[in-house]
């Protein structure tokens, strides 16, 4: 139920960035389009197709790490990719690289406090020690740092994508 809730999150995520990075770069926000509900169904179906994928690997402590590492780190920033895609905004490599990071890091710290909370008040366990969530941050972190392999080289800052 909770990864759920996270993946319907990143898709309510899309249309709050979808106004962020126009206003944070000087562009004009653009309607949301064919493309854009596209993106938004492709990052729920991975965000839920990662979510149940990671249940089957076989060690629970890699598990949870390839879970942060690409449900959270990677598709977070392939998330940024596809709103600067679909906005067709014009951005800079380097100021997408670092805006996308830094969401993808605010998110992680959101969902932290979040498990933090329902672990200390509803029972829910989600962390058998502090290392536990130094450690999804750090995955969070390196998943981000392998999507911007992939997806900075594909931002164009001199004509519209």
């Amino acid at each position: 139920m909770y990864l759920t809730i996270i993946a319907l999150g990143l898709v309510v995520c899309y249309f709050v960035l979808r106004f962020l990075f126009p206003f944070m770069f000087g562009g004009e926000i653009k309607p949301i389009n064919r493309k854009s509900y596209y993106s938004m169904i492709l990052i729920f179906v991975l965000s839920i197709v990662v979510n149940f994928a990671v249940r089957y690997v076989p060690d629970i402590e890699i598990g949870n790490r390839i879970l942060h590492a690409v449900g959270g780190g990677f598709l977070t920033f392939l998330l940024c990719f596809l709103v600067v895609r679909d906005g067709e905004y014009k951005i800079g490599k380097a100021q997408f690289f670092i805006f996308s990071l830094l969401i993808v890091v605010f998110l992680g710290v959101i969902n932290e406090n979040i498990e933090f909370f329902l672990q200390h008040f509803f029972d829910y366990v989600a962390a058998n020690s502090i290392d536990d969530t130094w450690l999804d941050l750090v995955s969070n972190s390196l998943g981000a740092l392998i999507a911007s392999l992939c997806f900075v080289p594909f931002i164009n800052s001199k004509k519209q994508l």
